[in-house]
């Protein structure tokens, strides 16, 4: 009998691969010898995708079409898998995490430097292994430097609201300023990334909070204009239970994409694949 209209449609893929460890990907469980069957909610091999697009070098738009680290191992995946990607672009950072959640989304992952944390959980997803390892940092303009976070900080520095970046931010910016500590912070909901870097290269703002692999990226694309302070470890209450700061990729429970894309993430570091798409990248 052929699937209702709209039920996930099944794509069978086995994998053979067996675990390894790098310095990007640090594997907290063994996967199963052969992969579960894929059920995904688009027909045809499409793979249907939430990215958040402003976050350089990560996932971004330039001259319309999708690039960065998460874009090239998706479309690097799906090649693999045979699938093809079907992006839908989300515009609201905070809970992009959760689109692969909601059956009415009708996603099966989303992407876009999402960082795995103790409040992002859900029965509906399951997340990969993470395949990279954030520390913290702050872009600065030349001329007007912050070599020293917080203690160089004088002006308004920039964070994505309800991100690690930003809560790191005001848990240590409000050891300098205590109560005034919104005098120097500007949380920004969904602004768009090459906005905040304009900013900061214009000196509206002091500094940009960021992961110090896309503060370096940033930073190698304006050499002479812009620098980042030494990268410390985020703050242990901005990063729950998990010890570090991580990105993964939210699927769908059920689905059986997790395992899948386990497997080629676990592919990906034991090849090298991985490592030259940081550099190509210049993360």
């Amino acid at each position: 009998m052929p699937p209702k209209k709209g039920s996930p449609k099944k794509i069978t893929k086995k994998a053979t691969l067996q675990p390894v460890v790098t310095e990007r990907i640090h594997v907290s469980r063994l996967l199963h010898l052969d992969a579960p069957e894929l059920e995904l909610h688009a027909g045809r091999g499409r793979l249907r995708i939430a990215v958040y697009a402003e976050f350089f070098p990560v996932a971004y738009r330039d001259n319309g079409a999708y690039k960065g680290l998460d874009i090239d191992l998706i479309e690097g995946f799906c090649r693999s898998a045979g699938l093809k990607p079907q992006y839908v672009r989300v515009r609201d950072w905070l809970d992009a995490w959760e689109k692969p959640s909601r059956w009415g989304e009708r996603v099966d992952l989303a992407i876009g430097g999402i960082g795995r944390a103790a409040h992002r959980t859900s029965s509906s997803i399951e997340w990969t292994l993470p395949y990279f390892t954030v520390r913290r940092t702050i872009v600065y303009n030349l001329k007007n430097p912050i070599r020293r976070f917080p203690e160089d900080v004088t002006g308004v520095v920039v964070g994505t609201m309800g991100s690690t970046g930003m809560n790191d931010a005001e848990e240590r910016l409000r050891q300098k300023f205590g109560d005034a500590v919104w005098d120097h912070l500007d949380d920004r909901w969904n602004s768009p990334d090459a906005k905040d870097i304009r900013d900061l290269l214009d000196g509206k703002i002091q500094g940009l909070m960021r992961g110090s692999f896309v503060g370096r990226a940033i930073v190698t694309q304006h050499p002479k204009q812009l620098g980042m302070a030494e990268p410390w470890d985020a703050a242990p209450k901005s990063l729950g239970p998990y010890g570090n700061e991580v990105f993964a990729f939210p699927c769908r429970r059920g689905s059986g994409l997790a395992a899948q894309l386990n497997a080629y993430l676990l592919r990906a570091s034991h090849n090298g694949d991985l490592a030259r798409l940081v550099r190509k990248h210049k993360l």
